[in-house]
């Protein structure tokens, strides 16, 4: 998988974010209970960790009904954070950023209903 590139992560979050927002990405349910996962581990306050986001992955369910697109980022992403010099970067943080935000988008859909 070729998503380890910080500008392809934020590129990518940043195309999911807008598809979600216009209506052209659905996500399914368990798109939304794997961003919950991890909304309610960010809102902690404890930043995001590759181990995070492999177990809210190895928790989905159902395993195939992740979108694709959606596991390929969450999956790079976990890539990006076990390079410690590439996540602390400036483009990783940025990256990672847009995950996050990609994330609360996600999880605030399924908690007002829409």
């Amino acid at each position: 998988m070729g998503m380890h590139v910080p500008e392809e992560i934020r590129t990518e979050a940043a195309a999911l974010i807008d598809h979600h927002a216009l209506g052209l990405w659905k996500p399914s349910d368990a798109d939304r209970r794997a961003a919950v996962s991890l909304y309610r581990f960010l809102e902690t306050g404890v930043p995001l960790t590759s181990e995070q986001i492999r177990a809210a992955l190895a928790h989905a369910e159902p395993p195939a009904g992740l979108h694709e697109r959606l596991l390929t980022l969450l999956d790079g992403t976990a890539r990006l954070l076990d390079d410690a010099a590439v996540a602390d970067s400036p483009a990783g943080r940025d990256a990672v950023d847009h995950v996050c935000l990609l994330l609360d988008a996600l999880a605030l859909s399924r908690l007002s209903g829409q």
